[in-house]
Protein backbone atom coordinates (compact mmCIF):
# COMPACT_ATOMS: atom_id res chain seq x y z
CA UNK A 1 0.00 0.00 0.00
CA UNK A 2 2.49 2.32 0.80
CA UNK A 3 4.54 1.42 -2.33
CA UNK A 4 1.44 2.00 -4.59
CA UNK A 5 0.95 5.82 -2.15
CA UNK A 6 4.48 6.27 -3.21
CA UNK A 7 4.34 5.98 -7.34
CA UNK A 8 1.14 7.45 -7.56
CA UNK A 9 2.49 11.16 -5.78
CA UNK A 10 5.13 10.18 -8.39
CA UNK A 11 2.62 10.62 -11.05
CA UNK A 12 0.68 13.24 -9.83
CA UNK A 13 3.48 15.99 -8.13
CA UNK A 14 4.99 17.21 -11.87
CA UNK A 15 1.37 17.43 -12.74
CA UNK A 16 -0.04 19.49 -10.21
CA UNK A 17 2.99 20.65 -7.48
CA UNK A 18 4.69 21.93 -10.08
CA UNK A 19 2.33 23.69 -12.66
CA UNK A 20 -0.60 24.56 -9.83
CA UNK A 21 -3.94 23.89 -10.38
CA UNK A 22 -4.20 23.41 -14.14
CA UNK A 23 -4.63 26.60 -15.91
CA UNK A 24 -7.07 26.30 -18.88
CA UNK A 25 -5.64 27.51 -21.74
CA UNK A 26 -7.06 29.47 -24.47
CA UNK A 27 -8.99 27.99 -26.58
CA UNK A 28 -7.67 29.38 -29.93
CA UNK A 29 -5.28 26.60 -31.21
CA UNK A 30 -1.64 27.75 -30.52
CA UNK A 31 0.40 29.23 -32.82
CA UNK A 32 3.11 27.06 -33.93
CA UNK A 33 6.96 29.17 -34.50
CA UNK A 34 9.41 26.70 -35.80
CA UNK A 35 12.70 28.04 -34.65
CA UNK A 36 16.70 27.38 -34.67
CA UNK A 37 18.38 26.96 -31.42
CA UNK A 38 21.63 26.01 -30.09
CA UNK A 39 22.18 23.92 -26.60
CA UNK A 40 25.48 24.06 -25.40
CA UNK A 41 25.19 19.92 -25.12
CA UNK A 42 24.31 19.93 -28.48
CA UNK A 43 26.62 19.48 -31.13
CA UNK A 44 24.24 21.13 -33.83
CA UNK A 45 21.73 23.47 -34.06
CA UNK A 46 18.24 21.55 -33.12
CA UNK A 47 15.18 22.84 -35.09
CA UNK A 48 12.37 22.74 -32.95
CA UNK A 49 8.86 24.24 -32.54
CA UNK A 50 7.58 26.47 -30.26
CA UNK A 51 3.99 27.17 -29.41
CA UNK A 52 2.29 30.48 -28.30
CA UNK A 53 -0.47 31.19 -27.08
CA UNK A 54 -2.66 34.35 -27.29
CA UNK A 55 -5.36 36.11 -25.77
CA UNK A 56 -9.20 37.35 -27.36
CA UNK A 57 -7.02 40.82 -28.65
CA UNK A 58 -4.43 38.61 -30.24
CA UNK A 59 -1.80 39.48 -27.49
CA UNK A 60 1.01 36.31 -26.48
CA UNK A 61 0.17 35.31 -22.80
CA UNK A 62 2.37 31.72 -22.80
CA UNK A 63 4.52 29.92 -24.72
CA UNK A 64 5.35 26.48 -24.76
CA UNK A 65 7.65 23.82 -26.01
CA UNK A 66 8.42 19.64 -25.76
CA UNK A 67 12.14 19.21 -24.86
CA UNK A 68 14.08 16.09 -23.76
CA UNK A 69 14.40 15.60 -20.02
CA UNK A 70 18.33 14.75 -20.43
CA UNK A 71 21.02 14.73 -23.41
CA UNK A 72 22.37 11.47 -23.58
CA UNK A 73 25.47 10.64 -25.33
CA UNK A 74 25.41 6.92 -24.82
CA UNK A 75 22.37 5.82 -25.43
CA UNK A 76 21.70 4.66 -22.07
CA UNK A 77 19.54 6.97 -20.26
CA UNK A 78 15.69 7.13 -20.10
CA UNK A 79 14.57 9.76 -21.96
CA UNK A 80 10.89 11.63 -21.73
CA UNK A 81 9.60 14.26 -23.27
CA UNK A 82 9.24 17.42 -20.47
CA UNK A 83 6.92 20.11 -21.74
CA UNK A 84 8.41 23.84 -20.33
CA UNK A 85 6.04 27.36 -20.16
CA UNK A 86 7.81 31.15 -20.46
CA UNK A 87 5.55 34.26 -19.70
CA UNK A 88 5.74 36.52 -23.34
CA UNK A 89 8.94 38.19 -21.90
CA UNK A 90 10.68 34.48 -22.04
CA UNK A 91 10.44 33.92 -18.36
CA UNK A 92 10.56 30.35 -17.29
CA UNK A 93 7.04 29.64 -15.31
CA UNK A 94 6.78 25.43 -15.00
CA UNK A 95 7.38 22.38 -16.55
CA UNK A 96 5.38 19.53 -16.76
CA UNK A 97 5.16 15.72 -17.56
CA UNK A 98 3.10 13.54 -19.36
CA UNK A 99 0.38 11.45 -17.43
CA UNK A 100 2.27 8.45 -15.55
CA UNK A 101 6.28 9.76 -17.03
CA UNK A 102 8.68 9.69 -13.67
CA UNK A 103 12.29 11.62 -14.49
CA UNK A 104 14.82 9.63 -13.74
CA UNK A 105 18.57 9.67 -11.80
CA UNK A 106 21.90 7.55 -11.92
CA UNK A 107 21.36 4.00 -12.00
CA UNK A 108 18.04 4.08 -12.90
CA UNK A 109 16.92 5.64 -9.63
CA UNK A 110 13.82 7.71 -9.67
CA UNK A 111 12.93 11.17 -8.59
CA UNK A 112 11.42 11.32 -5.15
CA UNK A 113 8.56 13.32 -4.59
CA UNK A 114 10.98 16.41 -3.23
CA UNK A 115 12.54 16.46 -5.97
CA UNK A 116 9.50 17.48 -8.26
CA UNK A 117 9.70 21.34 -7.14
CA UNK A 118 13.15 21.81 -6.27
CA UNK A 119 13.70 20.65 -10.27
CA UNK A 120 11.18 23.79 -10.58
CA UNK A 121 13.22 26.14 -8.33
CA UNK A 122 16.03 25.04 -9.90
CA UNK A 123 14.35 25.75 -13.33
CA UNK A 124 13.18 29.27 -12.20
CA UNK A 125 16.73 30.30 -10.78
CA UNK A 126 18.61 32.53 -13.46
CA UNK A 127 21.55 32.53 -11.78
CA UNK A 128 21.91 28.68 -11.50
CA UNK A 129 25.84 27.83 -11.36
CA UNK A 130 24.44 25.09 -14.37
CA UNK A 131 24.66 28.74 -16.37
CA UNK A 132 28.71 28.55 -16.77
CA UNK A 133 28.39 24.82 -16.23
CA UNK A 134 30.27 22.29 -19.51
CA UNK A 135 28.51 19.66 -20.10
CA UNK A 136 31.98 17.65 -20.16
CA UNK A 137 31.97 18.64 -15.82
CA UNK A 138 28.80 16.73 -15.89
CA UNK A 139 29.03 13.42 -17.29
CA UNK A 140 31.18 10.14 -15.82
CA UNK A 141 33.70 8.71 -17.32
CA UNK A 142 31.97 5.76 -19.62
CA UNK A 143 33.82 2.33 -17.96
CA UNK A 144 31.90 -0.82 -17.53
CA UNK A 145 30.36 0.08 -14.36
CA UNK A 146 28.88 3.49 -15.30
CA UNK A 147 26.52 4.61 -17.85
CA UNK A 148 27.17 8.38 -18.32
CA UNK A 149 24.10 9.29 -16.68
CA UNK A 150 25.45 11.82 -14.02
CA UNK A 151 25.91 10.33 -10.64
CA UNK A 152 28.92 10.74 -9.58
CA UNK A 153 30.47 13.86 -11.54
CA UNK A 154 33.88 16.15 -11.26
CA UNK A 155 31.39 18.78 -10.64
CA UNK A 156 31.01 19.87 -7.72
CA UNK A 157 27.59 21.91 -6.46
CA UNK A 158 25.74 22.73 -3.12
CA UNK A 159 23.18 20.37 -2.78
CA UNK A 160 20.69 23.37 -3.34
CA UNK A 161 21.44 23.94 -7.13
CA UNK A 162 20.82 20.75 -8.13
CA UNK A 163 18.70 17.71 -7.83
CA UNK A 164 21.30 14.82 -6.38
CA UNK A 165 21.97 11.80 -8.44
CA UNK A 166 20.19 14.16 -11.52
CA UNK A 167 22.29 16.78 -12.48
CA UNK A 168 22.41 16.04 -16.45
CA UNK A 169 18.82 16.45 -16.29
CA UNK A 170 18.77 19.81 -14.60
CA UNK A 171 21.50 21.20 -16.80
CA UNK A 172 19.52 19.70 -20.15
CA UNK A 173 16.44 21.23 -18.96
CA UNK A 174 17.82 24.60 -17.12
CA UNK A 175 19.54 25.09 -20.40
CA UNK A 176 16.29 24.80 -22.48
CA UNK A 177 13.91 27.13 -19.90
CA UNK A 178 17.15 29.93 -19.46
CA UNK A 179 18.42 29.62 -22.67
CA UNK A 180 18.44 31.19 -26.27
CA UNK A 181 15.23 30.72 -26.27
CA UNK A 182 14.32 33.34 -23.98
CA UNK A 183 15.64 35.96 -26.80
CA UNK A 184 13.76 33.89 -29.35
CA UNK A 185 10.42 34.78 -27.21
CA UNK A 186 10.69 38.36 -26.54
CA UNK A 187 11.37 38.28 -30.26
CA UNK A 188 8.27 36.78 -31.17
CA UNK A 189 6.07 38.58 -28.68
CA UNK A 190 7.71 42.17 -30.06
CA UNK A 191 6.64 40.78 -33.72
CA UNK A 192 3.27 39.74 -32.77
CA UNK A 193 1.89 42.71 -31.17
CA UNK A 194 0.37 45.98 -32.92
CA UNK A 195 1.98 49.31 -32.68
CA UNK A 196 -0.31 50.53 -29.91
CA UNK A 197 0.74 47.50 -27.83
CA UNK A 198 4.22 48.47 -28.59
CA UNK A 199 3.18 52.01 -27.36
CA UNK A 200 1.94 50.49 -23.87
CA UNK A 201 4.74 48.42 -23.57
CA UNK A 202 7.19 51.25 -23.85
CA UNK A 203 5.18 53.11 -20.63
CA UNK A 204 5.30 49.59 -19.12
CA UNK A 205 7.40 49.49 -15.64
CA UNK A 206 8.52 46.45 -16.53
CA UNK A 207 11.66 47.28 -18.15
CA UNK A 208 11.95 43.95 -20.38
CA UNK A 209 8.52 45.59 -22.16
CA UNK A 210 10.20 48.79 -22.85
CA UNK A 211 13.47 47.21 -24.51
CA UNK A 212 11.17 44.16 -26.43
CA UNK A 213 9.44 47.04 -27.73
CA UNK A 214 12.84 48.64 -29.05
CA UNK A 215 13.68 46.00 -30.97
CA UNK A 216 10.58 45.33 -32.52
CA UNK A 217 10.65 49.58 -33.12
CA UNK A 218 13.92 48.82 -34.68
CA UNK A 219 12.93 46.47 -36.72
CA UNK A 220 9.89 47.97 -38.03
CA UNK A 221 12.29 50.73 -38.83
CA UNK A 222 9.69 53.22 -37.21
CA UNK A 223 11.20 56.24 -35.89
CA UNK A 224 7.62 58.38 -35.86
CA UNK A 225 7.49 61.36 -33.48
CA UNK A 226 5.08 59.72 -30.54
CA UNK A 227 7.33 56.61 -30.05
CA UNK A 228 10.80 58.84 -29.87
CA UNK A 229 8.68 61.23 -27.37
CA UNK A 230 7.66 58.48 -25.57
CA UNK A 231 11.54 56.85 -25.26
CA UNK A 232 13.23 59.79 -24.37
CA UNK A 233 10.78 60.28 -21.71
CA UNK A 234 11.08 56.91 -20.15
CA UNK A 235 15.02 57.11 -20.59
CA UNK A 236 15.02 60.74 -18.29
CA UNK A 237 13.23 58.69 -15.81
CA UNK A 238 15.27 55.79 -15.97
CA UNK A 239 18.55 55.72 -16.35
CA UNK A 240 18.96 52.48 -16.87
CA UNK A 241 17.60 52.18 -19.58
CA UNK A 242 20.29 54.58 -21.49
CA UNK A 243 22.12 51.44 -23.29
CA UNK A 244 19.08 50.08 -25.16
CA UNK A 245 17.63 53.49 -25.75
CA UNK A 246 20.87 54.87 -27.39
CA UNK A 247 21.41 51.48 -29.14
CA UNK A 248 17.94 52.66 -31.14
CA UNK A 249 18.63 55.72 -31.63
CA UNK A 250 21.89 55.24 -33.54
CA UNK A 251 20.08 53.48 -36.03
CA UNK A 252 17.38 55.96 -36.44
CA UNK A 253 17.63 58.96 -39.09
CA UNK A 254 20.11 61.69 -38.54
CA UNK A 255 17.64 64.29 -37.56
CA UNK A 256 15.65 62.26 -35.10
CA UNK A 257 19.09 61.13 -33.97
CA UNK A 258 20.64 64.24 -33.31
CA UNK A 259 17.09 65.85 -31.78
CA UNK A 260 16.42 62.93 -29.48
CA UNK A 261 20.19 63.16 -28.54
CA UNK A 262 20.36 66.71 -27.38
CA UNK A 263 16.95 66.16 -25.42
CA UNK A 264 18.41 63.69 -23.49
CA UNK A 265 21.54 65.53 -23.16
CA UNK A 266 20.23 68.98 -21.88
CA UNK A 267 17.44 67.96 -19.85
CA UNK A 268 19.05 64.71 -18.36
CA UNK A 269 20.92 63.65 -15.04
CA UNK A 270 24.77 63.04 -15.53
CA UNK A 271 24.52 59.64 -16.65
CA UNK A 272 22.51 60.77 -19.33
CA UNK A 273 24.78 63.47 -20.38
CA UNK A 274 27.56 61.27 -19.85
CA UNK A 275 25.69 58.24 -22.63
CA UNK A 276 24.53 60.98 -25.16
CA UNK A 277 28.35 62.25 -25.05
CA UNK A 278 29.64 58.76 -25.96
CA UNK A 279 27.19 57.99 -28.71
CA UNK A 280 27.73 61.63 -29.85
CA UNK A 281 31.52 60.56 -30.27
CA UNK A 282 30.96 57.25 -31.89
CA UNK A 283 28.07 58.23 -34.18
CA UNK A 284 28.92 57.36 -37.90
CA UNK A 285 26.49 60.62 -39.07
CA UNK A 286 28.30 63.92 -39.86
CA UNK A 287 28.12 65.77 -36.85
CA UNK A 288 27.18 69.98 -37.68
CA UNK A 289 29.51 72.32 -36.15
CA UNK A 290 26.45 74.64 -35.21
CA UNK A 291 24.89 71.55 -33.55
CA UNK A 292 27.56 71.07 -31.38
CA UNK A 293 28.15 74.77 -31.05
CA UNK A 294 24.73 75.12 -29.24
CA UNK A 295 25.17 72.25 -27.14
CA UNK A 296 28.61 74.36 -25.47
CA UNK A 297 26.13 76.24 -24.19
CA UNK A 298 25.82 74.02 -21.41
CA UNK A 299 29.00 74.04 -20.17
CA UNK A 300 27.81 76.48 -17.43
CA UNK A 301 25.75 73.98 -16.30
CA UNK A 302 27.60 70.40 -16.25
CA UNK A 303 28.28 69.46 -12.32
CA UNK A 304 30.94 67.04 -12.61
CA UNK A 305 34.62 66.87 -13.62
CA UNK A 306 33.80 63.41 -16.07
CA UNK A 307 30.90 65.58 -17.34
CA UNK A 308 33.17 68.31 -18.43
CA UNK A 309 35.93 66.14 -19.85
CA UNK A 310 34.15 64.42 -21.60
CA UNK A 311 32.22 67.17 -23.24
CA UNK A 312 35.76 68.98 -24.18
CA UNK A 313 37.15 65.66 -25.77
CA UNK A 314 34.48 65.94 -27.87
CA UNK A 315 34.83 69.21 -28.96
CA UNK A 316 38.28 68.63 -29.40
CA UNK A 317 37.42 65.65 -31.43
CA UNK A 318 34.41 67.26 -33.70
CA UNK A 319 34.58 70.96 -32.99
CA UNK A 320 38.16 72.14 -32.61
CA UNK A 321 38.92 75.81 -32.92
CA UNK A 322 35.46 77.11 -32.61
CA UNK A 323 35.14 80.23 -31.68
CA UNK A 324 31.94 79.50 -29.88
CA UNK A 325 32.74 76.86 -28.01
CA UNK A 326 36.32 78.49 -26.82
CA UNK A 327 33.92 81.51 -25.84
CA UNK A 328 31.94 79.18 -23.50
CA UNK A 329 34.75 77.03 -21.80
CA UNK A 330 36.75 80.29 -20.49
CA UNK A 331 34.26 80.18 -17.64
CA UNK A 332 35.44 77.04 -16.37
CA UNK A 333 38.54 78.65 -15.69
CA UNK A 334 36.77 80.32 -12.83
CA UNK A 335 35.43 77.16 -11.93
CA UNK A 336 36.54 74.71 -8.94
CA UNK A 337 40.56 74.09 -9.94
CA UNK A 338 39.99 71.03 -11.01
CA UNK A 339 37.37 71.40 -13.80
CA UNK A 340 39.23 75.18 -14.53
CA UNK A 341 42.44 73.19 -14.99
CA UNK A 342 40.91 70.55 -17.63
CA UNK A 343 39.50 73.73 -19.36
CA UNK A 344 43.40 74.85 -19.47
CA UNK A 345 44.53 72.58 -21.31
CA UNK A 346 41.72 72.29 -23.74
CA UNK A 347 41.87 75.84 -24.53
CA UNK A 348 45.82 76.05 -24.67
CA UNK A 349 45.37 73.96 -28.17
CA UNK A 350 42.74 76.52 -29.29
CA UNK A 351 43.15 79.26 -31.57
CA UNK A 352 42.44 82.09 -29.16
CA UNK A 353 42.33 86.01 -29.71
CA UNK A 354 45.34 88.30 -27.94
CA UNK A 355 42.56 89.07 -25.71
CA UNK A 356 42.17 84.94 -24.72
CA UNK A 357 45.55 84.47 -24.86
CA UNK A 358 46.51 87.03 -22.09
CA UNK A 359 43.50 85.56 -19.76
CA UNK A 360 44.92 82.25 -20.31
CA UNK A 361 48.20 83.48 -19.92
CA UNK A 362 47.40 85.15 -16.51
CA UNK A 363 45.72 81.45 -15.20
CA UNK A 364 48.71 80.01 -15.58
CA UNK A 365 50.60 82.22 -13.99
CA UNK A 366 48.31 82.24 -10.69
CA UNK A 367 48.50 78.84 -10.79
CA UNK A 368 51.49 77.48 -12.49
CA UNK A 369 52.96 75.11 -9.52
CA UNK A 370 49.16 73.24 -10.12
CA UNK A 371 49.20 72.59 -13.67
Amino acid sequence: MINFVKTYLWILLPLFLISGAEVPLNSTKPIQHKIVVNHPGEKESLTIILNQNVDENGLPTEYYMDVQSVICLEQVCKVIPVRIFWNNLGEYQRYKLENGATLEKYEDAIFDPEDYPKLHSILANIASPFKDVYIDEILTVVDDESDAISGATALELDEEDTVPGAALTCYTLWHWANGEIVQKIKEITGKSVSEQQLKVFLGDENQAYFNIALGDLERRKNYKTPFINRITERVLEEKSLLKSTFDYLEKSPSSIYFSATKEVFVKGETAHKLAAIRSLKSISYKTDNSYLDILSNEFSKLKTYQEVSFMLDLMQSKNPNSKKVVENVFPLLKADFIKARRGYWFLKNQNLSAEQNEILNSFKRSNKSLL
